[in-house]
Parts: structure tokens; sequence; C-alpha cells
């Protein structure tokens, strides 16, 4: 069905086979350098896919490590990942049976596959049951019970993905997260792991880095309307359906407002409404060019492991609406614009508060809460593998984080 590649080692030099047969790059065993495999098969979700795309090239290059194996999904971006220091050629997983399914089989049943003396850093938020020193990044919010309600089929994946994560809690030495509030949840739904877990932060991603963006106000060339820019995929917890009970008789309360949706159009909360406009899934290039535009970010997901968006917008400057919610006080601090997220009147009145500190010159100084987000992918990497393979050779595995 699918599975790890087998591995033949000729002489001196080590050969890596995968599944289709071809042979990588040989690599060379140095003394003193510890090797680290990568599982991010469970990785799709497009906040998770930005994260370790900017994440990936960075864990190959820690001074002191050796990426020795990176198992790939058999879908999205990262399926076509490939090395940016020359190794072994990724695994990519080949499911021939419903994702859902597959994913059961492979972290229970099948995860013998993953057994072995190099340890594994899991980026796909459930354990493996497996005999290795496994470290597990937790990046969904949905295998912590209680952050949000969510019904019909879905609820039932996070069901079984809850059972899985506790079933397999034994074959983990450490977690990882991105919050000390995602910290304190995790510990609270699964007693015994308190001291397992580690909280490491995240920069925004590679393509945001390097743009060197930073806005100090309005833009000079932009008009009177305020412009919102909410990135989100069209997730049930990213709540757009809030935006479909604002009532078309009330719309001119909203005042002269576009907003900015990065789903399609056939997914659009309200057609009624014509200031909300679809403009699908973007490029790095197309999130710069709203970023350089935008007003403000606009935020209404009910529930998050981090926030991406969030660090994101703190990054460039701009003005932030988002929930009430611990997840986006952990990041925000006082200094975002709060509303309930189950109240439209409560989203409205932030909007018309945010139209009203503009006015007066207003503009969000983030810098006290970016000094806890690490400012690079390696500091990140490090970090994250400095826990993995438990040595001491990273300076950044020291930091204080979020």
């Amino acid at each position: 069905m699918y599975g790890v590649g087998r591995i033949w080692r000729l002489n001196v030099r080590i050969f890596e086979y995968v599944e289709d047969g071809t042979m990588s790059t040989p690599v060379p065993v140095y003394s003193g350098v510890q090797p680290i495999r990568v599982s991010l098969t469970n990785v799709a979700g497009l906040g998770a896919t930005q994260l370790v795309r900017s994440l990936l090239p960075h864990l190959e290059e820690v001074p002191g490590f050796q990426i020795e194996e990176i198992y790939l999904p058999n879908r999205g971006e990262l399926c076509q990942y490939r090395r940016k220091v020359a190794g072994i050629a990724p695994t990519v997983y080949r499911r021939l049976i419903p994702n859902s399914l597959s994913r059961v089989l492979e972290c229970t049943l099948f995860g013998y596959l993953f057994s072995g003396t190099t340890p594994i850093l899991v980026l796909g938020d459930l354990p493996i049951r497996c005999k290795t020193r496994q470290v597990v990044f937790v990046q969904s919010p949905h295998v912590i019970r209680g952050t949000m309600r969510i019904g019909g089929a879905s609820a039932f994946k996070y069901l079984f993905a809850r059972a899985i994560f506790r079933l397999n809690l034994r074959y983990v030495a450490a977690f990882i997260v991105q919050t000390q509030s995602i910290k304190a949840a995790l510990a609270a739904g699964y007693p015994g792991i308190d001291e397992k877990i580690h909280v490491i932060s995240q920069p925004p991603p590679s393509w945001l880095l390097k743009s060197g963006m930073r806005r100090v106000g309005r833009d000079p060339k932009g008009d009177a309307c305020l412009h919102l820019f909410y990135p989100a995929a069209c997730y049930p917890h990213k709540n757009h359906r809030l935006l479909g009970t604002i009532d078309a008789a009330g719309v001119d309360n909203w005042g002269n407002v576009q907003l900015a949706l990065t789903i399609p159009e056939d997914r659009n909360p309200n057609v009624n409404i014509s200031w909300i406009k679809c403009v699908g899934r973007l490029s790095p290039r197309e999130m710069l060019s709203f970023y350089e535009k935008a007003d403000a970010l606009l935020f209404l997901s009910l529930a998050e492991s981090y926030g991406l968006p969030l660090v994101e917008a703190m990054w460039v400057g701009l003005p932030i609406i988002c929930p009430d919610l611990p997840y986006a006080r952990a990041l925000c601090g006082d200094r975002a614009i709060y509303f309930n997220p189950k109240s439209v009147e409560s989203l409205r009145l932030a909007v018309s508060d945010l139209r009203e500190r503009l006015a007066l010159g207003w503009w969000p100084d983030w810098t006290d809460r970016l000094r806890a987000i690490p400012k690079g992918w390696d500091e990140v990497a490090g970090m994250m593998l400095q826990i993995t393979g438990l040595h001491d050779r990273h300076p950044a595995c020291q930091r204080q984080s979020l």
C-alpha cells in the first residue's frame, strides 16, 4: 500500500533508495553529527504548509545535525519538496485509500515502519506508534478538547484525531507548541504531559521576512475606503459564516469599507454584501500587495494553535481586528481591537472603532509584542532539532518564547 522505503548500505559510502527504486546522492557520515528524521505526511492545511515551507530548508542547515530522511505528503505543495542540502531523496507517501483512514493506519497499525535508532520530528500533530525518540509538533487546535464546537463529519474526524493522540501519548518523548496558552490547554486535556511540552513561537513566512515590508501608516495613495484583509482558508473554525449574518438592509451602518477574503467566489459567505470580495488563494507576491494596501487585518477565527496571520500583520505593522479569545490575546496583548466572534454587531463596532482611531492619526506599535518572536527560521529550526536530538548544540535553544 505505502510505507517507508527500504535502505541498503554499501561499503563505506551510503546510498539510499526510495520506493520508486531511484538512488539519491551519496550521504557521508560525519562523526559527532546527530541524524534526525522529519515526517510531514499529515501536513496539508494552508497555514501549516506555509509554516513548513519556511521551516524545512532551515532544518537541513542546523549545525551539528543531519536530516537523514524526510517523509512527504502525497498531495499539496510539499509533495514536490526538493532538498536544499545534498542527502537522501525524500520519500513520498502514496495513499491508496481515503486520507483520513490512511492516516489512522499510519499512526497505529503501520507505525512500526518509523521505528529505529534515529529520532523523528513529526510535524503533523498526531503521534505515531513506533519505537524511537519521537517529538511531535502540534499545530492544530483540534487535538485539544473544547477549543471549539464543530458539527457534521468534521466533528467525527477531530474526535478520532484526539483518540489517536491519547492512544499514542506514551510513544512521545516531547511535544512542541507555539504559545503558552496552547501548552496550558494541551496539558489540561492530556494530564501528565506538562513537563514534555516545549513552547517555540515562529516568525512570519520566509517570503514576508525577505520583503522587508514595514507599514507606519495608511497608504498615502489610498482612497477614503477602509480596506480590510482576511487571509484564511474556508475551514469551519475560520468563522467566515459570521459575515453571512450581516443584514443587507443595514449595510449602510458599516460605512465605506471593503473586505478581501482569500477564498473562492463560490464560497462567498454573503453574496448580498457588495463590499465583500473573494479573491481566492494568493501567491506570496499577491499577499504582499494586499498587505501593502490594507488598512488593517481582520481575523475571525474561533480557534488557533498560533494565528500566523496575526504575526504577519504585526510584523508588517498593520492594525488588527480580532476575536477576544486567548490565542489572540496571547499574541496581540492590548494592542489589537477585539470583538465577540459570535456577534456581528460587535464586529461592526470594532470596525467603527478602527475607523475613528485612524481618523485621529492612530497607528499601532507592535515592538514589544514582537520581542518574544524569533527573528528568523534558523533560530526556530535550531531549537526544534535540539529538542528532537537532545543535544545542546544550538544557542537558540535557550530562548524564551510566547
